[in-house]
């Protein structure tokens, strides 16, 4: 997993975020008729979702090639609103979603990363059932994705995701699709995903996948305890090299870089009503670095750094 997660975009797999907001229409009879219009068009069982979510990963000093790449610790928040539409042919459902994201570094002098990064991507989702056991998501998700204080076309690229889900039995059930992402270079330009989500018992769950793996375990109807590894990651268009000179460092400038960080630790969900709920969570960051893919040279953590995070959302 540390190897690969980097090959994926934010904005690609933000959509599997967004197929959290279709699971209630996942669970309508195939047979029946689609889901009963709201005034707005919309199906009664969908809402509108907006989230807000922040978190710290704590200072770090880096290694790259050999050579010290100096320290940094991260801030970082970000926003998006997701809206369902009307359904197509009465039995497809779309969604569309605005994405804002937002990393502050906090660096010293010889570290050679912006100090700012920033994406702001849309989704266009649609998900349908096929019979009672399979489901289809399809996405696309265009964005601009840049280091510093302005967006630039040269930011701009496209993330796309398909994905097949089955239920097998009551208690498990599994995804398997691929992800295109535009903005990543060699192998991870287009690979293929799966997700397995399995119930041992009423209040456990398994979830295996990407971006998130964990135990769940549902104390109550209003709160989760949970155990995860989650990645956060992005790629990024770099106009101007951070960092003049340095130790066998090549020109950082006119490229791409991915950022890359894995998370794992204790969770707290809170569903404080039907329409809010809330997560908190803290642990370690075990993998940590920046990634010039195009002129090989990475920037990696030398020890595992601290984290705590925290996110609120609502539905209308």
């Amino acid at each position: 997993m540390t190897q690969r997660f980097r090959l994926f975009s934010r904005s690609t797999l933000g959509a599997l975020a967004v197929f959290a907001a279709a699971l209630p229409l996942a669970a309508q009879n195939p047979a029946s008729s689609a889901p009963s219009p709201t005034a707005s068009g919309r199906p009664a069982t969908a809402a509108v979702t907006l989230k807000f979510d922040t978190a710290y990963t704590g200072d770090t000093p880096f290694t790259a090639r050999g050579a010290s790449a100096g320290s940094f610790s991260v801030a970082q928040f970000g926003t998006e609103v997701a809206v369902p539409l009307p359904p197509l042919a009465g039995d497809i459902f779309p969604i569309v979603s605005l994405e804002y994201r937002h990393y502050s570094l906090d660096r010293d002098a010889a570290t050679p990363l912006p100090d700012r990064l920033q994406s702001l991507s849309g989704a266009l989702t649609v998900f349908t059932k096929l019979d009672a056991d399979w489901s289809l998501l399809a996405s696309l998700s265009p964005g601009f994705h840049n280091a510093g204080s302005a967006f630039s076309s040269k930011g701009f690229g496209v993330g796309v995701l398909a994905l097949a889900s089955r239920k097998f039995t009551p208690e498990f059930g599994a995804g398997f699709g691929f992800v295109y992402d535009s903005l990543s270079k060699g192998t991870g330009r287009i690979i293929p995903v799966a997700t397995f989500n399995w119930t041992p018992a009423p209040a456990w769950r398994v979830t295996l996948g990407f971006p998130r793996t964990g135990v769940i375990y549902t104390f109550s109807p209003e709160l989760d305890f949970e155990f995860t590894a989650e990645a956060d990651f992005g790629s990024f268009y770099v106009t101007d090299d951070p960092l003049s000179g340095g130790r066998n460092k090549p020109a950082l400038n006119r490229t791409r870089l991915e950022y890359q960080s894995l998370r794992v630790g204790p969770a707290v969900a809170w569903r404080v009503s039907p329409t809010f709920s809330a997560r908190a969570s803290l642990g370690a960051v075990p993998l940590l670095r920046a990634d010039y893919h195009q002129r090989n040279y990475r920037a990696t953590a030398d020890r595992t750094a601290p984290y705590a995070s925290a996110s609120l959302e609502w539905k209308f």
